[in-house]
């Protein structure tokens, strides 16, 4: 970790409030203007590491150890209001079911400019001129229409980059993508991996991308850190991560995905007896 990092994640540990660890002992950095991915099937602990990042851990869970540092600043003992001050100036989220996601009963125009507004403090003549600057950049025909639109009234994709546009219309710090390509078809996916890449470099934005796709991952992210039941079984470059993995898991991750320039290439799936025994390891572990 270095004083510039912009995110800083050591030894967090999240539980149920029954005990049952959910995150174990996680530690990883984000530098500014990186793009780290968080892999491993689902129940890894993936969003709930992004979760616990931007204090929106659900109710019936809570951090038991560790900290968690945004751009220097120790989130994990701040109240409730203090820690959603410190977020909301520098995160952003993109989440993976832009329906749900955006209000059904407001236009767009407010859910890209309030924020902009009334957490920035920008005037509403910059945060409307911000909000069709980027839609445009998103590449949504007819900027000043979708604004009037209600989220019913537009595709899947076009929901999606509204979200991107929102996310890095205050160019924050972090954000946070939380499988933002899950529920979009295959061109439309691609589309916006290539939005979410040249916004992040053009803005200088740190990203923590949480896909279970590691095709995902070889298009998109210079850091991998591999999860599994919660805990980070590997962590390394993503060049490193797919030339030479050094864990069994990431190598029947890697074994397990489809190749979709050699659709020819068989592919297994990750062997039940190496998940037995990584459970086993991590109870003994506990135990002692």
């Amino acid at each position: 970790m270095t004083m510039s990092s912009t995110l800083n994640i050591q030894n967090l540990t999240v539980s149920l409030r029954s005990g049952l660890p959910l995150l174990r002992q996680v530690n990883l950095t984000l530098e500014p203007g990186e793009v780290r991915a968080l892999v491993g099937e689902s129940g890894a602990g993936k969003s709930m590491i992004g979760k616990a990042v931007l204090g929106t851990l659900p109710p019936a869970t809570r951090v038991t150890g560790g900290q968690i540092f945004l751009r220097g600043q120790a989130l994990v003992h701040l109240n409730a209001a203090q820690r959603r001050h410190c977020v909301a100036q520098s995160a952003a989220l993109i989440p993976q079911d832009p329906l749900t996601a955006l209000n059904p009963v407001r236009r767009i125009a407010p859910q890209i400019t309030d924020p902009l507004t009334r957490i920035h403090g920008w005037s509403a003549e910059r945060a409307q001129t911000r909000a069709l600057e980027l839609l445009d950049r998103v590449e949504i025909r007819d900027p000043a229409r979708v604004m009037r639109s209600y989220p019913h009234e537009l595709s899947g994709g076009m929901r999606q980059r509204i979200l991107i546009a929102a996310a890095f219309a205050p160019s924050p710090p972090l954000i946070v993508a939380d499988e933002p390509t899950t529920a979009l078809d295959v061109t439309v996916q691609k589309q916006i991996l290539k939005l979410i890449r040249e916004l992040q470099k053009e803005v200088g934005t740190a990203v923590l991308f949480v896909t279970h796709d590691m095709g995902v991952v070889a298009k998109i992210c210079q850091k991998v850190s591999v999860l599994f039941q919660g805990r980070v079984m590997e962590d390394s470059t993503t060049e490193a991560i797919f030339s030479s993995p050094t864990h069994p898991y990431t190598r029947a991750l890697i074994a397990a995905t489809p190749s979709y320039a050699d659709p020819a290439r068989s592919f297994s799936p990750v062997p039940p007896e190496l998940i037995a025994q990584m459970k086993s390891k991590i109870a003994q572990e506990e135990i002692w």
